[in-house]
């Protein structure tokens, strides 16, 4: 009784720098306030290098032979239709298969005016059955056999025409991505080059950016490492500091021993043991 709070004993623990890890200490704090003090900044600009000007012109170029390249492919498209539709057995939908019959039976039918017929009259004549029936019947024979030659000759003539001309078309079709690839020959070999020097450019800048963004925290870096060697270097001390809390007064302690021996009066012989130990519990701090 009588004691009150009491403030808990504190202790405190500091470490002491040696000289060497002060000075140290105080060549990186600056970059460290600088720091802590400003944002780094972005790099101004684009960090993406834009088309090289052979870029450009290997996409113009790209770009006008896209309409031949439709041209081309139309036109096979067309050709591939007329091989296979019944129109290329049709002369008169043929101009080149009907010209190259003419021209192949041309020489049967001159043959056949010109003188198996006139070969027969003069027979006729010589023998006296001009106008006969043999006359006429050897005319027939000579003029059916003519027709025939020149049927089976314009036959294999349009047969041959035929597979000459499809093994031609499709060869040509199947040459045409190889042909259209052709025409975008000069487009890549321009846009090739340009893609190169868009290349460098863009390392070149990507090296500007790196070395701006390194520029923003150099100083920090530095002292980051200059703090990093503090650690490192002996000397340093630790002190430890503490305080015990004052003791009460002589009055508290009076006071304190009243009460107890009050108590303990009471307890023995109540009312006048009562004052005897209040009275002997006060002096008694003063006692010991």
């Amino acid at each position: 009784m009588g004691g009150g709070d009491k403030t808990p004993p504190t202790q405190t623990t500091t470490y002491q720098l040696s000289p060497e890890q002060r000075e140290l200490m105080n060549l990186a704090m600056p970059g460290v306030k600088q720091f802590a003090a400003t944002v780094p900044q972005r790099y101004q600009g684009s960090g993406v290098a834009p088309f090289d000007p052979a870029q450009v012109a290997g996409q113009n170029i790209a770009l006008g032979a896209a309409g031949e390249q439709g041209n081309l492919a139309r036109s096979a498209a067309g050709a591939n239709q007329f091989y296979t539709s019944g129109d290329i057995w049709n002369p008169a939908s043929n101009p080149n298969l009907q010209g190259a019959i003419d021209a192949s039976v041309r020489p049967i039918y001159e043959n056949l005016e010109e003188r198996a017929l006139p070969a027969i009259r003069g027979e006729a004549v010589s023998t006296g059955n001009y106008g006969s029936s043999r006359q006429g019947i050897a005319e027939g024979i000579a003029t059916r056999e003519a027709s025939r030659a020149a049927g089976d000759t314009a036959s294999k003539l349009a047969q041959g025409q035929y597979e000459t001309n499809v093994n031609a078309q499709l060869k040509a079709m199947g040459l045409l991505p190889t042909v259209q690839q052709g025409q975008l020959a000069e487009a890549t070999t321009t846009s090739g080059v340009g893609d190169v020097r868009q290349s460098r450019e863009q390392a070149v800048l990507n090296e500007l950016i790196s070395n701006f963004g390194y520029d923003q925290i150099a100083p920090f870096l530095q002292s980051k490492e200059i703090m990093a060697l503090l650690t490192g270097l002996p000397g340093g001390t630790v002190q430890s500091t503490g305080s015990n809390p004052p003791g009460a007064s002589p009055g508290m302690k009076a006071l304190g021993g009243a009460a107890s021996g009050a108590a303990l009066g009471t307890a023995i012989m109540p009312g006048i043991g009562t004052g005897i130990g209040a009275a002997g519990g006060a002096l008694l701090p003063f006692l010991l």
